[in-house]
């Protein structure tokens, strides 16, 4: 192996953090040869990158299990280096894996982190990427408007250097959104820009998702060939990548154009493979799509059955995909629920030969036991309100054990201690005690601590197996103590305590019985936590709301008019000759078409600056506009070009008066930039529906006689029906 010092390690990890999305494979044996140097030289800061590396490199190649493991294991080297920049780059990471697979509450958890992560310690850039991170989240949940709040102030946030990677990115999900609010028009704009911003940086992965993207803008269009060609383009880049689960992707929209193009055999085809890569790389948020494509293919082919097969999958599917995080919760408190229930069975089997009727009677016990665990489970867990899981906890258990205090405490990380939001002591309801989780003297700290639960018959006697010092606590002292910690999928989220001023209040059984029900309260907590940040989440959303609002106007106006006159561009202006030809049509009325070019505009850039020359179009805009009627259109085509829209008109006549008002005004000097000059301008002029009755046909007609007027005479005007270019100049 290539000895490397530590300056050489940095070098190779950012390398790789720069060329990971583009060349996932080479870029991953790379960070692997870095993460060996590094580890030799005992270089940890070059390790927790490297790691870093290795994720994205296993992500982008859709190898998911090895990613994650090198996110967690890169996190928690930055943790332990105080790395906040890298620990914000593993969050990010960590949110993003969550995002694919579908847990979407361990996505918005881990991006919230980095967010706040980032803004406590001034990084912007980081900030930046986390803020698109949450509207690409509140996309998926099918909140386009909210994920606007985040998507549009990021891209605005965006410096010239940025990373153009994460730019095209953000404009794609921009593009999505409006995919999602019907807006094509808008959704395609963004998605080309994301598209070719994409391509020019190289980055290939997100060119390939702006494809889908433009492919699903096609198939709404109805322009099926269209998205069938950029389908195959984004495929091919697809295999360059080796990313597995975006072949899947294009497949599907592929799938779905054949559907619309009636010939679902190939599509069955089509569909069946993205199913299978689906599975084998566990892309639920995916598969149910492939199966609806599916369903959709056997009912075109008249196989009903297999139709409704696949549209249960899709329905089973997309159940589990909403509620993912419920069914591995539950799963093992089910586990241990099917293994009591086989024990009991053999009990049972084992009690009819021996005919003992004390075990049979214990045996009655608990399973009498189970059905209350089950019953206390569902009603704890019907509650997103943390104080009303307390008092329900408290209220289920009092039927099966006395219990002087009753408490759910929480740990507060930042504080580093056990907090009882809510708790019961001696039947009373109190708020807010707090315990630190390194005390000696606390039992449940120790649980806490040690994540293991504590049974204490007799707190005098048995106190030193847990703890240096006796523990102390406010009222009567209790002599029977269990605390139970609260783990959900091992990570120690707080713990219950049951105390009793007694002392052998409480057995093993009771402890089995609390461990059996505390799976259960753990779910209970966290959704509630889930809850309260959701709230939270949403009030800033709606703070925002205003904001994304102007946005939205801003985006719209900059999409249809110049950025230097304020006129109307092109597209816009075709939008509104088209409603006022309809008009006209209705009516039987005329509009007149009239092309202007200035004359001579250069030496004006020459002579005085093309700053003064900018000032002058916006001059001659104002110009314009108050020559004409408020209904009336004026917009800017490009450089010195105008077009103005003359409707509402019964006679060629009406038009050619507003003709010889524009060239008389303009014999008066522009002033602009306290300057003053002469421009003159060049005029043709269509009418319909005497020139013809398309608008396209309309503006070329216009434009070829005002380029007559340019090669008989300057500062003129012509109409576009003349036999010979005869041109009209102002009385």
């Amino acid at each position: 192996m290539l000895m490397m010092n530590e300056a050489e390690v940095d070098a190779a990890n950012e390398r790789a953090w720069s060329s990971c999305i583009q060349t996932p494979q080479s870029t991953l044996e790379e960070s692997e040869r870095t993460l060996a140097a590094a580890t030799d030289l005992g270089y940890a800061r070059g390790r927790s990158y490297a790691l870093l590396n290795i994720g994205w490199s296993l992500y982008y190649l859709s190898r998911l299990p090895g990613a994650y493991d090198s996110f967690v294991a890169a996190q928690r080297l930055f943790e332990e280096l105080g790395d906040v920049v890298g620990l914000c780059r593993a969050l990010n990471a960590l949110g993003v894996y969550n995002h694919f697979i579908f847990r979407l509450d361990k996505a918005v958890d881990f991006y919230t982190k980095s967010l706040d992560t980032a803004k406590a310690n001034g990084i912007k850039d980081r900030e930046i990427v986390a803020m698109g991170n949450i509207g690409e989240l509140c996309l998926e949940l099918g909140n386009p408007q909210e994920a606007l709040e985040y998507l549009i102030p990021a891209y605005d946030e965006m410096p010239d250097d940025f990373n153009q990677g994460n730019v095209a990115d953000c404009l794609r999900n921009i593009g999505q959104c409006f995919l999602q609010m019907d807006n094509l028009l808008l959704a395609g704009e963004f998605t080309r820009k994301s598209y070719e911003l994409a391509k020019r940086a190289g980055e290939t992965i997100i060119a390939a998702d702006s494809l889908e993207t433009l492919a699903t803008v096609s198939i709404a269009l109805g322009e099926l060939a269209e998205a069938e060609r950029l389908v195959a383009t984004g495929l091919s880049l697809a295999g360059e990548t080796g990313n597995l689960s975006q072949r899947a992707s294009l497949l599907i929209v592929r799938g779905t154009i054949l559907n619309c193009m009636g010939r679902p055999g190939d599509a069955l085809v089509v569909l069946l493979e993205a199913a299978g890569l689906c599975q084998d790389i566990n892309l639920k948020s995916k598969l149910f799509k492939a199966h609806e494509q599916l369903s959709k293919s056997y009912e075109y082919l008249g196989d009903h059955s297999k139709a409704l097969e696949y549209y249960k999958r899709f329905a089973i599917f997309r159940a589990q995909v909403q509620h993912e995080d419920s069914t591995k919760r539950l799963r093992s408190i089910q586990t241990q629920t099917d293994m009591e229930s086989a024990r009991q069975e053999a009990e049972i089997y084992r009690l009819r030969n021996i005919d003992l009727k004390g075990k049979t009677e214990e045996l009655e016990e608990i399973n009498s036991q189970i059905v209350s665990i089950s019953r206390i489970g569902r009603r704890v867990t019907a509650s997103l309100d943390f104080n009303t899981v307390v008092q329900t906890m408290y209220d289920c258990l009092k039927p099966f054990l006395h219990m002087d205090m009753f408490g759910i405490a929480l740990y507060d990380g930042d504080r580093n201690q056990l907090v009882y939001k809510r708790y019961y002591e001696d039947g009373e309801r109190r708020h807010e005690h707090r315990i630190n989780a390194d005390s000696e003297s606390s039992f449940a700290a120790w649980a806490f601590r040690n994540r293991k639960p504590v049974l204490i018959a007799n707190k005098d006697a048995e106190y030193s197996s847990y703890l240096s010092k006796p523990s102390t606590r406010k009222g009567a002292a209790a002599q029977s103590v269990v605390c139970m910690p609260l783990a959900i999928e091992g990570r120690i989220i707080g713990v219950m305590t049951i105390q009793n001023h007694e002392a052998n209040a409480y057995a093993p059984k009771n402890l089995s019985f609390i461990e059996a029900l505390a799976p259960y309260v753990g779910i209970a907590v966290e959704n509630a936590i889930i809850h309260d940040r959701l709230e939270i989440l949403n009030k800033a959303l709606s703070d925002e709301k205003r904001s994304l609002e102007r946005a939205t106007l801003k985006i719209s106006h900059l999409a249809n008019h110049d950025t230097l006159t304020g006129l109307p561009n092109r597209r816009l202006l075709f939008e509104l000759m088209a409603k006022s030809v309809e008009s006209a049509r209705r009516t039987g009325g005329r509009i007149g078409v009239v092309f202007i070019d200035l004359d001579d505009f250069k030496p004006i850039n020459d002579r005085f600056g093309h700053a003064a020359g900018d000032s002058a179009l916006v001059a001659m805009s104002d110009r314009l506009r108050g020559l004409v009627r408020a209904s009336d259109i004026v917009a800017r085509i490009g450089g010195d070009e105008f077009v103005a829209v003359i409707t509402n008109v019964k006679t060629r006549e009406s038009i050619e008066m507003v003709a010889r008002k524009v060239l008389d005004e303009c014999s008066k000097p522009l002033s602009f930039s306290g300057k003053s000059c002469l421009v003159g301008m060049s005029m043709g002029i269509s009418v319909f529906p005497d020139d013809g009755e398309a608008i396209e046909d309309l503006v070329n007609r216009a434009d070829a006689a005002m380029y007559g007027v340019k090669h008989v005479n300057k500062n003129a005007y012509a109409f576009s029906s003349d036999s010979a270019p005869l041109v009209r100049r102002p009385d």
